[in-house]
């Protein structure tokens, strides 16, 4: 018996020894052996956010920036900068943001180099998109390429849509009402209005005919079959014959998928030719009060529509507020498209994650933020910033701004037919 306590004793013992061995041989390799946790990597030094910001500044789509883009981007960074700059979680402060500006002149290939030369070479945090619908098109590959957030505030495509929505475009944010949308409102909008006779005339520009398409294949289905339909090319100096062939059919619903010089011309033009159809939709510059204003007052373009989406009137303290300090700036209102709203949700997902362009990305597809239009989020179903009231057409009247017409339940104004040209 004594044998047997003395063998279970003398167990126990060789147990904790082992034990004791066990415990002290992994205290002894995490104190002299086991690699010691790798440091933090530290942050590079950094003093500002460099934004690159390649653009049509001079060319044919000059003019659609200087009246947009020429104005949005420097009085969205002059409010940050203001304010001390962005916050980036990462720094724990805020840093001075710096644009970048890189001129294409309105040529592809130009715009196409510049934008990876600022990507690859420069290296800038962030980038401003460009104006116009081809030129966004062209650089979405550059974007996915390098991992920066397109967020496109002047494009619309339903090519663009597509890749989106085959998980090919993951870093391209539209703003606007894209072809496939604005197809079905403007087909709406006519039914609703009566429109009898229709024409579409679109430039040949991918603009033109990806929303003239849309809005002809939406009125075919619906047995409103438009009588004329037809292009005109880039940089088009006289539109009357065309003109001409719409007053002779009667028209009496136009939409003519425009760019800001043809807007002019084609306006200029029907006056001319006494062409006055009661419905009247024409493309960007449209609704830029700073080129239609001092071209032809309020009184000229009365009545004349424009589609795109993303539209607000200013009425809220906020937005007027904003339209005050775009007047100060430039000496004009805004357009009706809310473009601020889009270019907030960017920095302000930056102030959220820091400078981890993944990380806003993502911040982008799936975060509501607060911006001047209130609460705003990326809809990558639709395709655009969704916010509320959004108004998708506005309408001149008169005034030194637009008013939204459509849908109604956004309507700051009641629709009017277009009256005739003033005399004189």
């Amino acid at each position: 018996l004594k044998k047997e306590a003395l063998t279970k004793v003398q167990a126990t013992i060789i147990t904790i020894v082992i034990v004791i061995a066990v415990v002290g041989g992994i205290i002894c390799y995490i104190t002299f052996m086991a690699p010691a946790p790798t440091a933090p990597k530290p942050l590079p030094p950094k003093d500002k956010i460099v934004i690159g910001w390649v653009d049509a500044f001079t060319g044919i789509f000059g003019p659609g920036v200087a009246t947009t883009s020429g104005w949005i981007m420097p009085l969205l960074v002059d409010e940050y900068n203001a304010k001390g700059g962005l916050y980036v979680p990462e720094y724990g402060r805020k840093l001075p943001i710096e644009v970048r500006t890189y001129d294409s002149r309105s040529d592809t290939e130009t715009l196409i180099r510049l934008t990876e030369k600022a990507m690859a070479e420069d290296r800038v945090d962030l980038m401003f998109p460009p104006w116009g619908t081809s030129q966004n098109f062209a650089v979405v590959p550059l974007y996915e390429k390098y991992g920066y957030p397109l967020v496109a505030i002047h494009m619309g495509s339903d090519q663009v849509v597509h890749l989106i929505k085959r998980g090919e475009a993951k870093w391209v944010f539209p703003f606007l009402s894209q072809p496939f949308i604005t197809g079905r409102v403007v087909a709406d909008f006519l039914q609703w209005a009566g429109a009898k006779v229709i024409g579409i005339i679109y430039v040949n520009d991918l603009h033109g005919i990806e929303h003239a398409g849309a809005v002809y294949r939406e009125l075919y289905l619906r047995g409103m079959v438009p009588v004329i339909y037809e292009a005109y090319p880039l940089a088009v100096t006289d539109l009357s014959p065309l003109i001409k062939r719409l007053k002779e059919a009667n028209v009496d619903a136009l939409f003519a998928a425009s760019y800001p010089e043809d807007t002019i011309l084609l306006i200029k033009q029907s006056m001319e030719l006494d062409f006055n159809p009661r419905i009247w939709f024409s493309g960007p510059g449209t609704s830029f009060p700073a080129l239609m204003i001092p071209t032809f007052g309020t009184e000229i373009i009365k009545g004349i529509m424009m589609y795109h989406g993303g539209m607000v009137a200013y009425k809220t303290p906020e937005l007027k507020e904003y339209a005050e300090k775009v007047r100060a700036r430039i000496g004009y209102y805004p357009p009706p498209h809310i473009y601020h709203a889009a270019l907030q949700c960017l920095l302000e997902a930056v102030q959220r994650h820091g400078l981890d362009r993944a990380k806003i990305r993502d911040a982008l597809a799936t975060e509501t933020f607060e911006t001047i239009a209130g609460p705003a989020k990326f809809d990558l179903e639709n395709c655009y910033l969704d916010f509320p009231g959004r108004g998708e057409i506005a309408q001149w009247q008169g005034g030194e701004m637009m008013e939204v017409v459509w849908p109604l339940e956004s309507a700051s104004s009641p629709w009017i037919p277009k009256p005739p040209w003033p005399k004189g």
